[in-house]
C-alpha cells in the first residue's frame, strides 16, 4: 500500500509543555492531547468550505525529556484564509488563549460558540494541570527558533476554567421553553383517568417526529378534550386536536409538551 508524503506547514511548531510536580495519569495525558488535536481539527475545518479537502490533523514531531514536552506540527493547508497572518498554529493558539481567558472570566464573550462536546474537550485539555496544584500548562508557537506566541495556564486557572465549564454544561442541560400555536396533535398513548398527569404521550409532527410527554396547563382544558369523543361517537384519544402548546427541550430536543389551549370546533377524525 502506497503511503502519501506528508507536507508540514513551514517551520512552525506548537509546543505543549506540562510542568508537573506529580506523575500524570496516562489517561489524563492521552485525553488532553487528543482533545487538543480535536479542537485544532474543528478550528481548521470550520474555516474551509465542506468540499475543500483539508489535512487538519496535528502531528507529533518530537517528545522531549524533562517536563512533559510535545512538539506538534500542522500539515500544509491547500490555501490559507486571507486574515490569517501567521499560519494555522498561531491562529489556533490565539483562539485557545482567548477561550481559556473567557473560561476564567477575563473575556466577556466567548471567541466561538462552544458546544457541549467542545466544553468537555477543554475540560480534558486542562485536566492534567488541574489535578496537580503546583503544575503549569504552557502553549508555545515557534517559527524555527523564534517564539511568536506563548501563554501559560497554572493549576488555579485550570481549576477555575473547569468550574466555569461545569456551570456552562449545566446551563446547556436546562430545559428551554417555546410556545407553538394551532398545531395538530394526535394521541400516541393516553391514560383514561382525568386525575392523572402521567403516562400521556402525543405526537405533534410539526414539532417532533417522536412522541412527546404531555401535561395539561389546567384541568379545564383536559376535561374539555376528554368530552370531544361524544360529538364524534369515537373515543377521544382517537381524534386529532388543534392545540397551543409550550414545548420544553433538553439539549435542543423536544421532550415535554404542555397543552395550554385547544380549539374544540377544529377537532377532527384523522381517519376521514
Amino acid at each position: 500500500m502506497a503511503i502519501s508524503a506528508i507536507h508540514v506547514e513551514s517551520n512552525d511548531r506548537l509546543e505543549i509543555t506540562i510542568n508537573n510536580t506529580r506523575p500524570v495519569a496516562l489517561t489524563d495525558l492521552t485525553l488532553s492531547l487528543l482533545s487538543i488535536g480535536h479542537q485544532f481539527e474543528k478550528f481548521i475545518e470550520a474555516e474551509f468550505p465542506a468540499d475543500v479537502p483539508v489535512a487538519s490533523e496535528l502531528l507529533v514531531k518530537k517528545v522531549r525529556s524533562g517536563s512533559i514536552v510535545f512538539e506538534l506540527v500542522a500539515q500544509a493547508l491547500p490555501l490559507v484564509p486571507l486574515f490569517w497572518q501567521g499560519g494555522a498554529l498561531l491562529e489556533w493558539a490565539s483562539y485557545a488563549k482567548d477561550t481559556i481567558l473567557w473560561l476564567n472570566g477575563k473575556l466577556n464573550q466567548q471567541p466561538r460558540n462552544l458546544t457541549k462536546n467542545d466544553l468537555k474537550q477543554w475540560h480534558s485539555i486542562l485536566e492534567p494541570v488541574a489535578k496537580d496544584q503546583g503544575s503549569q500548562l504552557n502553549f508555545t508557537v515557534a517559527d524555527g527558533g523564534k517564539v511568536i506566541n506563548q501563554f501559560f495556564v497554572n493549576s488555579a486557572e485550570a481549576n477555575s476554567a473547569q468550574n466555569r465549564i461545569k456551570r456552562e454544561l449545566g446551563l446547556l442541560d436546562e430545559p428551554s421553553d417555546s410556545v407553538h400555536t394551532k398545531r395538530v396533535m394526535t394521541w400516541y398513548q393516553a391514560k383514561f383517568d382525568n386525575d392523572s398527569q402521567t403516562g400521556n404521550k402525543a405526537t405533534i409532527e410539526s414539532i417532533s417526529p417522536k412522541p412527546l410527554r404531555v401535561v395539561f396547563d389546567n384541568n379545564a382544558v383536559k376535561a374539555q378534550m376528554f368530552e370531544q369523543g361524544i360529538a364524534f361517537s369515537k373515543p377521544w384519544h382517537q381524534l386529532a386536536y388543534i392545540v397551543d402548546v409550550q414545548v420544553q427541550t433538553i439539549n435542543g430536543q423536544p421532550r415535554v409538551a404542555t397543552i395550554l389551549n385547544f380549539y374544540p370546533e377544529e377537532t377532527f377524525d384523522p381517519g376521514e
